[in-house]
């Protein structure tokens, strides 16, 4: 074989074309299902048909079809759920904006943008992220988080805040110098 040379992809049958699309869709919860759905015989053994539906999902011929169709319908949900939260963050914004409102309403909108940007997620989610977190992250999220209430840009990093602490009782914040 030459180095230019592409190997032909076999087309795929109706039959096998409905198969892959059933599992892909997800309107068959089963390989079986989607076996039986897309017209193969459904009059044998559950055993030859699960053994048959298999075989047809792992041909090398089906295998790149099916995963292709599997990446558009995920590419297709994840614009359609990008577009919905952009649409939600967007209302949330226009509420909490608007002077007509009550102040309850402009109230819960905030909070409903400051839990989606996580300006407010609770200490159980905190702890659970810096329980497994290294020292670099968690410097990044103290920055983040003291970038709202200081203009300059203050040094944590581990090496730091040691050199800082130095000589500091830090359960009084008492310096013994």
């Amino acid at each position: 074989m030459s180095k230019g040379y592409k190997k032909k992809r076999r087309r795929l049958t109706q039959k096998q074309e409905r198969f892959v699309e059933a599992i892909a869709s997800g309107d068959a919860p089963t390989l079986v299902q989607a076996y039986t759905d897309a017209g193969y015989a459904d009059k044998s053994n559950p055993a030859t048909l699960r053994k048959n539906a298999s075989r047809l999902a792992n041909k090398t011929h089906v295998v790149p079809s099916l995963e292709e169709r599997k990446a558009a319908y995920k590419a297709k949900a994840e614009a359609s759920t990008s577009a919905s939260k952009a649409y939600v963050l967007r209302r949330l914004r226009e509420e909490a904006d608007n002077a007509d409102s009550r102040a309850s309403e402009r109230i819960s909108a905030l909070a409903l943008l400051a839990k989606a940007s996580g300006a407010l997620d609770d200490a159980v989610d905190r702890e659970g992220k810096r329980s497994t977190a290294n020292e670099n992250e968690l410097a990044s999220e103290l920055l983040q988080r003291l970038s709202v209430y200081v203009e300059e840009p203050l040094d944590v990093t581990p090496e730091h805040v040691a050199d800082t602490l130095e000589g500091v009782d830090t359960h009084s914040g008492v310096s013994d110098t």
